[in-house]
């Protein structure tokens, strides 16, 4: 099937960006290691998380996001701002943190189907910073 899909990017003048692509598994077997896939002749590295549209995807049983880069990314702005704008009143700062931290874990929400835990995870890391 991947050969397929060279042979017609080859024929529109297009490569596959062999050093860039990786191969997550995910399913009943996702820690068993896969050998043998070749991109364009070379083989394709097979990773544990990889990340693909701003979300890391892990191997897992089911599909699964990390949201460790998530949280982190909300608190690196969330500190950016606190350490800028300390002198602010309480209602300008939640403004702000709604405005530029908020965005940073719900990124894509929409379109995950969201545990109780990574529910939790998410909600816990917003009411931290009140």
């Amino acid at each position: 099937m991947i050969d397929i899909c060279c042979v017609e990017l080859d024929k529109l003048d297009m490569k596959m960006g062999v050093k860039k692509s990786q191969l997550v598994r995910i399913g009943r077997l996702h820690n068993k290691a896969v050998h043998g896939v070749l991109l364009s002749g070379r083989p394709t590295a097979c990773v544990n998380e990889l990340k693909y549209l701003g979300w890391y995807i892990l191997s897992a049983r089911s599909f699964k996001v990390s949201l460790h880069h998530t949280r982190v990314r909300f608190f690196q702005c969330f500190n950016s701002l606190y350490a800028k704008s300390h002198s602010f009143s309480e209602p300008v700062m939640q403004h702000l943190v709604n405005v530029h931290c908020k965005p940073y874990l719900l990124y894509g929400a929409d379109v995950i189907n969201w545990t109780r835990s990574e529910l939790a995870s998410i909600s816990v890391a917003f009411k931290m910073y009140v």
